[in-house]
């Protein structure tokens, strides 16, 4: 019976760990206020358009990281930007699930039936449209 009860609180105690900080995520999301909050279409006309002029996987890729990111993050993405450091401006680690990185391999696996888990290494993305070019490349390369 103690074990359970000392297992159960350990679960309580590693969750908050694991969980997002609501408070960073408020204090990001009001850092952003000072932002237009564009549209999913918005978003991708003034932010990601020149990313693939010409191929097909531009437009469903953005519409994906639109919405899982919101997920992900709690965060208003439509008032984020290409330039935004997913570190020292979103504050990522703080404001996602220990494992936001799995979670969107999982659900880009699912999307678009490609297995990125090997390339993914949070750690190389800097910036929000080093993550979005990433993906684009993964996307490209696999229609290639």
């Amino acid at each position: 019976m103690w074990q359970s009860l000392r297992n159960w609180i350990s679960s309580i105690s590693t969750y908050g760990l694991l969980s997002p900080d609501l408070t960073m995520r408020t204090q990001v999301n009001r850092w952003l206020q000072s932002r237009p909050c564009l549209s999913r279409e918005e978003w991708f006309r003034q932010c990601w358009a020149d990313l693939g002029k010409t191929d097909n996987h531009t437009k469903p890729l953005i519409n994906f990281v639109y919405d899982r990111l919101a997920t992900y993050t709690g965060l208003t993405v439509g008032r984020i930007r290409p330039a935004d450091r997913l570190l020292d401006d979103l504050q990522f680690p703080a404001v996602c699930w220990f494992d936001w990185g799995l979670t969107l391999c999982d659900e880009f696996h699912t999307t678009f039936g490609l297995d990125i888990t090997d390339q993914f290494d949070e750690a190389q993305f800097i910036t929000c449209a080093d993550l979005v070019r990433f993906l684009h490349q993964q996307l490209k390369s696999a229609a290639s």
